[in-house]
């Protein structure tokens, strides 16, 4: 005998416990904290918050299936559903029980869409909101036959489109006059649903995608069998390369924006310093942030106490913590620069590049391209790949990320174009691994995948230096005293007054680097590099140059004041005049400074006139070493094995419900309720009542044949 399903409660209960671990899985926030019962679990599935969070995770077909049940009347069939999707039954299986597992939808032969979902869905489908003016269906069907004889290609225009109509003109006057169009109290036109509906031949949708559409594009040729995968390996180390430039933020660090993130100057110069494309080096800098490599005290971006330890790990390791910071992180590095919605331009390492939903988004398009890894899919055929999986997010969006995929995978060699790399493959195969066997996973790819490393150079008397291979750790101070005048098989580099020049400015030791040659080149030392070195060196701290963040000026008795009182001891003021010192801390740093000192200072502009607005008086409070990396939403946190079984033993033990449990089981199970409800003097009044939901210590409930509603706090409601 088939049980009876009465209620939301009663499908769940009849749910197996793969079925009820799936459901935890897709919705965690329901077992936060974890619910006493079957019951209780249900009320909360069918609470306003969680029911549109679980809105947003729909596919397509999905999407339409709940839009459709929101028109029509609880109690739907399965084969009526399909009909009002323009589906056959058997194509609308799948999208159906998904949306039964995730408690969305309930019942077998009659199907109920869950009460936030029917109320708040107000225009599914483009559909006008439902109208108590609006006329009876068969009425509405008989309006538009009416209409159809004279009106029928802008009846035909119509049906598909939104329900608000544009324009005042005749057409929309005759429109009016054959009950097509209804117009508010603004004035403004509007189609009535049912009318809509009989316009649309009684569907809801004009066509139903079962399918995820699959990215298209051309197949990729290789002149030259295994370039694609080398290429992939030389962009991997050329990442780790960039983030090495990491180390010399020591001696000149990036600053920080008042808002958080990197200036875009301090970006470009970092990209210059590092010879790379603007975008990759803020794919690598973002994905180090991510990771904990990097951060910030306020003032300054430097590494974290974690780069010591990465640094300590072997090459095709430390590629690997890249690539996955990158795949699961929330944020964006291609959309750098660019305004956000507000008009400010999103800095690098800020939260304005994080993106609520981006690390499922991604996954999703990777999974993706690891079904066409022959094809250079189009960025077209990706959006709409990524459409039907999110259809709720807006195509400007989906535009912006797959681009960012694009741009971002090629800088840390998973992607190729349209296409995953031999690296990107095995990512996507690591994606629902866990961190140590992902970890090893993609470092053993690269490590099979690339070349041993070389440690020998070849001098030329042309002040070249020629690496015939991947250069070994070893090697790489090379870098920091030579241009790259190109890479391939083999990395050729010269030695230049300039790069010398530069090499000696960033504190690099010329005797460590003729140990380096002596040891490595299988040539001599040219003589020329010799006498390149020694004039450089003769040359080099004729001019010092320090930097300064903070001037301040004032006769030469105050400014002894102020750098003997011990307030000023954090300033570390450099007396460069008898009435000149600089600080490296921030004007707003040492106004307040100067004030604790019993001083009365003045902010004042680049051209020594007072400033319009003194600068903030506040310390900068430290900022974590690093932001760790956070998740979209709750997650579950016990396994949902051991979660199913508290709840099935929750569900079959003997307790006593608290007032909270028992209010969630009436929701349940549409049970109507004697509730006490205290008044302010501590009285009692008692209302029979049908609760509807319970979210935020508030419960909404309906007076049992009324359309009234009343909101009460839980605190306030007793139960007899």
């Amino acid at each position: 005998m088939t049980a009876v399903i009465r209620s939301l409660a009663d499908s769940l209960r009849l749910f197996g416990d793969d079925r009820l671990e799936a459901l935890l899985l897709a919705r965690p926030d329901l077992a936060a904290p974890l619910p006493n019962g079957i019951g209780p679990l249900a009320a909360r599935a069918a609470g306003p918050t969680s029911a549109r969070r679980a809105l947003e995770s729909l596919t397509l077909p999905e999407l339409h299936l709940v839009e459709a049940l929101a028109v029509l009347p609880d109690g739907t069939s399965p084969a009526e559903l399909a009909a009002a999707v323009s589906a056959e039954p058997a194509e609308i299986t799948t999208a159906l029980e998904r949306l039964e597992t995730l408690a969305l939808v309930w019942g077998e032969d009659e199907l109920r869409l869950v009460r936030p979902l029917r109320e708040g869905l107000r225009t599914p489908a483009g559909l006008a909101p439902a109208h108590e003016d609006d006329p009876a269906p068969v009425l509405a069907r008989h309006r538009v036959d009416a209409a159809r004889e004279r009106l029928g290609e802008v009846l035909e225009t119509l049906a598909w489109g939104p329900a608000e109509v544009q324009g005042t003109g005749r057409l929309a006057e005759e429109l009016r006059q054959a009950g097509i169009v209804a117009a508010d109290a603004d004035g403004a036109l509007r189609i009535p649903r049912t009318v809509h509906l009989a316009l649309r031949g009684g569907r809801v949708r004009r066509s139903f995608v079962a399918r995820r559409p699959q990215p298209e594009g051309p197949e990729i040729t290789e002149r030259i069998s295994g370039s694609r995968a080398a290429q992939a390996v030389e962009r991997a180390f050329e990442a780790l390369r960039i983030l090495g430039t990491v180390r010399d933020w020591d001696d000149d660090p990036p600053g920080v924006l008042r808002r958080g993130g990197i200036p875009q100057r301090d970006l470009r110069r970092l990209a210059d310093r590092a010879d790379a494309p603007l975008l990759d080096c803020a794919t690598v800098l973002q994905t180090a942030w991510q990771d904990g490599l990097i951060g910030h005290d306020g003032q300054e971006w430097h590494p974290t106490r974690d780069w010591d330890s990465h640094r300590s790990l072997a090459p095709e390791q430390r590629w690997a913590e890249l690539a996955l910071a990158w795949a699961r992180g929330h944020h964006l590095a291609a959309v750098v620069g660019t305004p956000d919605s507000s008009g400010t331009g999103r800095a690098l390492l800020s939260d304005l590049t994080r993106r609520d939903g981006v690390r499922s988004r991604r996954a999703s398009l990777l999974r993706a391209l690891e079904t066409c890894p022959a094809l250079d899919t189009s960025p077209e055929s990706l959006q709409r790949s990524l459409a039907w999986a999110f259809p709720l997010v807006p195509a400007d969006i989906l535009a912006e990320e797959v681009e960012a995929l694009r741009v971002e995978g090629r800088a840390l060699g998973l992607l190729d174009g349209g296409c995953l790399t031999l690296l990107g493959q095995e990512l996507v195969r690591a994606l629902d691994e866990p961190v140590t066997t992902a970890d090893e996973r993609l470092a053993t790819a690269l490590r099979e995948a690339a070349p041993p490393p070389v440690e020998e150079v070849l001098l030329g008397a042309d002040l070249t230096a020629v690496i015939p291979g991947r250069p070994a750790e070893t090697l790489l101070p090379l870098l920091d005293w030579t241009d790259v005048v190109s890479r391939g098989g083999a990395l050729t580099l010269r030695f230049t007054a300039e790069s010398v020049r530069r090499a000696l400015g960033s504190g690099r030791d010329p005797l460590a680097l003729l140990e380096l040659l002596d040891r490595a080149s299988r040539t001599p030392l040219p003589q020329a590099l010799e006498y390149l070195l020694q004039d450089e060196q003769r040359r080099h701290g004729r001019v010092r140059i320090a930097r300064a963040t903070t001037v301040l000026t004032a006769e030469a008795e105050v400014l002894d004041l102020l750098q003997v009182a011990p307030e000023a001891k954090p300033l570390d003021l450099h007396r460069l005049a008898p009435t000149v010192a600089t600080t490296l801390s921030d004007p707003g740093f040492a106004l307040q400074i100067a004030r604790r000192a019993g001083l009365s200072p003045q902010a004042v502009g680049p051209d020594g006139r007072p400033a319009a607005a003194e600068l903030p008086h506040e310390l900068h409070a430290p900022a974590p070493a690093a932001d760790l990396v956070t998740v979209d939403g709750p997650e579950l946190r016990l396994p949902p094995a051991e979660a199913v079984a508290r709840i099935r033993a929750a569900e079959e033990g003997q307790r006593d419900l608290s007032v909270t449990d028992r209010l969630l089981e009436a929701i349940a199970q549409g049970q109507e309720l004697a509730l006490g409800i205290v008044d302010g003097r501590g009285g009692v009044a008692v209302r029979q009542a049908l609760p509807l939901s319970l979210e935020g210590g508030r419960l909404r409930a309906r007076v049992p044949g009324s359309p009234e509603e009343f909101t009460v706090l839980v605190h306030r409601v007793t139960l007899g």
